[in-house]
């Protein structure tokens, strides 16, 4: 926003400083203060500018970055797919061996149904 009477809002120091500017130019440019003049606050505008392009330059490649990351992680999560199912269908390993289990897996002699009977006392204390 320009500078005016009603913009009572916070500014940056970026949006700040091109208000002074506007100012200082429009209305006495040739005039300095505290040993400053209107180009060494138009240098630092410049300067700030360049870091912010830099900043946002930097943003763009890490979100490139984080794409490629996650989609090579994508490609390895089905290769590893793959190989798990080439271990569970080989003759010489399948799904019960020591490889298979060394992968992380429960082997197929290792797993429990995950069928669970109540007893009479349990199922009497579910009912009341």
């Amino acid at each position: 926003m320009a500078n005016t009477s009603t913009y009572y809002r916070r500014r940056q120091p970026g949006r700040k400083a091109e208000d002074f500017r506007i100012a200082w130019k429009a209305q006495t440019p040739e005039s300095v203060f505290s040993g400053k003049n209107l180009e060494d606050l138009e240098a630092s505008i410049a300067a700030l500018a360049q870091a912010s392009e830099k900043l946002n330059e930097l943003n763009s490649a890490r979100s490139a970055a984080q794409k490629t990351r996650d989609e090579e992680q994508a490609a390895l999560n089905g290769l590893l797919i793959l190989v798990a199912h080439g271990v569970r269908s080989d003759p010489a390993y399948g799904e019960d061996s020591a490889l298979y289990r060394s992968m992380g897996f429960i082997p197929k002699s290792e797993r429990n149904s995950g069928l669970t009977r109540r007893s009479k006392a349990e199922n009497k204390e579910a009912a009341a």
